[in-house]
């Protein structure tokens, strides 16, 4: 309790998001976790703002939820290890590098600041399908997130209505709600895009640029 609330970071987080943001690649449970160790240094701008609106945590959260903690915590490892595993792929594509994913996954696992048991399952996940897009489509990962994935919404939901600050799990949450929607909204930015600044937009029924009947912009 005597630990002051600021969490410092070296900069891999930071490194890590900016080369995810390069390549095209969403790591949005890292960048959350780079913005809420962000948000944790600014202490003074916190008292501030809890003296002016009040604390955020306002409700309180059963011990029932403890089990649902448990599986929270480990869908969202799972779409952060995607997210990781997803930037090293798409950069060894891009690069040339041929990564060899299992073994960098063992050899994580042997000794490094992210070693864990988990990360033999992935190794597996990647020898059996090394061109696998992401993690989240491995067959075993496929099932562990459909058994973990329902505790994630609820303890999300929850923390939300009580006022509490999850940033990296609801991140990752609306990582997977957004990998596993076939069609999403996109077309509302598109067209909003086309709008302001004519950038055109893709049909679903026609192929090349368009434009819509709202001109070349406001």
């Amino acid at each position: 309790d005597m630990i002051l609330d600021r969490a410092g970071q070296k900069g891999t987080g930071k490194w890590s998001a900016i080369e995810a943001q390069t390549l095209g690649v969403p790591a949005t449970a890292i960048e959350a976790a780079v913005a809420a160790r962000v948000i944790s240094s600014l202490r003074d701008e916190r008292l501030a703002a809890e003296r002016a609106y009040g604390p955020a945590a306002t409700g309180t959260i059963s011990r029932d939820i403890i089990d649902d903690l448990e599986l929270a915590l480990f869908a969202g490892k799972i779409a952060a290890y995607a997210q990781g595993f997803a930037v090293m792929s798409t950069a060894s594509r891009e690069f040339n590098w041929n990564l060899p994913l299992p073994t960098i996954a063992k050899i994580w696992r042997a000794g490094c600041i992210i070693r864990s048991q988990f990360l033999g399952t992935i190794a597996e996940a990647f020898g059996k399908d090394a061109r696998v897009a992401n993690l989240l489509m491995a067959p075993a990962f496929i099932e562990m997130m459909k058994g973990a994935s329902p505790s994630l919404r609820r303890v999300v939901a929850i923390s939300a209505e009580a006022g509490l600050p999850m940033p990296a799990l609801g991140s990752a949450l609306a990582y997977f709600d957004g990998y596993r929607q076939g069609r999403g909204t996109s077309n509302v930015i598109q067209a909003q895009r086309d709008f302001f600044g004519a950038h055109g937009f893709e049909r679903m029924d026609e192929p090349g640029a368009h434009h819509g009947p709202w001109g070349s912009g406001a």
